[in-house]
């Protein structure tokens, strides 16, 4: 199903920052995790490993993408000892584990043990297709169920930067994961729940000019952009750009819940005082805008920064004039070049917020 474009750039590849920071640190353990199929769903049951599909229902927003055919043909790859691609776990700070690639070959697994399916298209195997795993033979069910799945664990000694890259790049499902999606596996918490439930807020969902959340979290990572400039400060800012969110998701790991709460409510606070100086067609959006217009991710920066800390009031009695502000700045050549192209570089990003503090909000608050 085609996901219409959340934002402006959306799809366009990414120039290379050229004041982008190294990755600091570059140690990677990784250690043989090979296990048996029915001890693994044993530990997938009691938490020990997370497999979203399984442990977070119905919450999971991504799509399991094999058909029956396809996890047909593993099934009979594993009858017939044909080896497997191994999958990928991630070890967290409390030793549970995370399966970064191979979530459809387990989860294809799961289904079939569950008799979810029937088999379909098996080459070698005929006579057993049309059958579901109960009506297999008991010989070849134990054969599956003992079979010895070949895993690769990245231990929790690995610095979080190369994790995170090595996980980019191991990530080989036929639709492969985005970043937010790579980085809601690996720093699952309550920073990351946190943005789930606002990215399915109907007031946020109003500004999107969208129902319901998008599948692919593009919603949640402008959620977390925000949380990363409000915690880090402009004076924080890095690129490469997923290092720094990927940072702040996994800071959110230990926050309280006092903290969430207050996150929440600023996140809202904010929310509610930009919709006091656009409507939510205009917001975050270059005016005038039109009917298909989608948000500029440079302008909700610079928006909801400017206003976060501004008393309500303050902002009613200067909404026109901040209003005006905005449509005159984005008549500047110089800052419309800014807000259309390599709008995460670290020089770039920099100068954008500095024309807006000179431009739109000096003076006024």
């Amino acid at each position: 199903m085609f996901e219409r474009h959340l934002y402006e750039d959306e799809g366009l590849d990414e120039q290379p920052d050229p004041d982008a920071s190294p990755i600091r640190a570059t140690k990677l353990v990784t250690q043989p995790y090979d296990i048996v199929i029915e001890s693994l769903f044993g530990q997938i049951e009691h938490g020990t490993v997370f497999l979203r599909q399984i442990n977070e229902q119905p919450r999971f927003q991504r799509k399991y993408v094999w058909n029956d055919r396809l996890a047909s043909r593993l099934i009979e790859s594993i009858l017939l000892n044909i080896p497997i691609p191994p999958c990928y776990l991630a070890q967290d700070e409390d030793f549970k584990l995370d399966v970064i690639d191979g979530q459809q070959r387990i989860y294809s697994i799961y289904r079939f043990i569950t008799n979810r399916f029937r088999l379909r298209g098996l080459v070698v195997l005929k006579d057993h297709n049309g059958k579901y795993a109960h009506e297999l033979p008991p010989a070849l069910r134990r054969k599956i169920e003992t079979h010895t799945l070949r895993c690769v664990l990245v231990t929790n000694d690995s610095d979080p930067e190369i994790k995170f890259e090595v996980f980019e790049r191991l990530n080989t499902n036929t639709i492969p994961l985005n970043a937010q999606e790579l980085r809601n596996s690996i720093s699952r918490g309550a920073l990351v729940d946190l943005l789930a439930e606002l990215a399915a807020d109907p007031t946020w969902l109003t500004i999107l000019n969208r129902k319901e959340p998008d599948r692919r979290m593009r919603g949640e990572e402008l959620i977390l952009r925000f949380f990363a400039f409000h915690i880090m400060g402009l004076e924080g800012y890095r690129t490469p750009q997923k290092f720094w969110l990927d940072e702040t998701a996994q800071l959110g790991r230990t926050f309280s819940s006092m903290r969430i709460d207050y996150l929440a409510s600023t996140w809202k606070s904010t929310i509610e005082k930009c919709l006091l100086v656009f409507n939510p067609n205009e917001c975050f959006r270059r005016l005038p805008v039109d009917k298909r217009q989608v948000i500029n991710r440079a302008l909700m920066d610079l928006t909801m920064f400017s206003l976060t800390n501004i008393p309500f009031p303050a902002v009613e009695n200067q909404a026109a004039v901040y209003h005006n502000r905005v449509k005159q700045i984005l008549q500047d050549a110089e800052f419309d070049d800014l807000i259309t192209s390599s709008i995460d570089h670290k020089s770039r990003t920099l100068r954008r917020f500095e024309l807006w503090n000179e431009k739109v909000t000096y003076g006024l608050f």
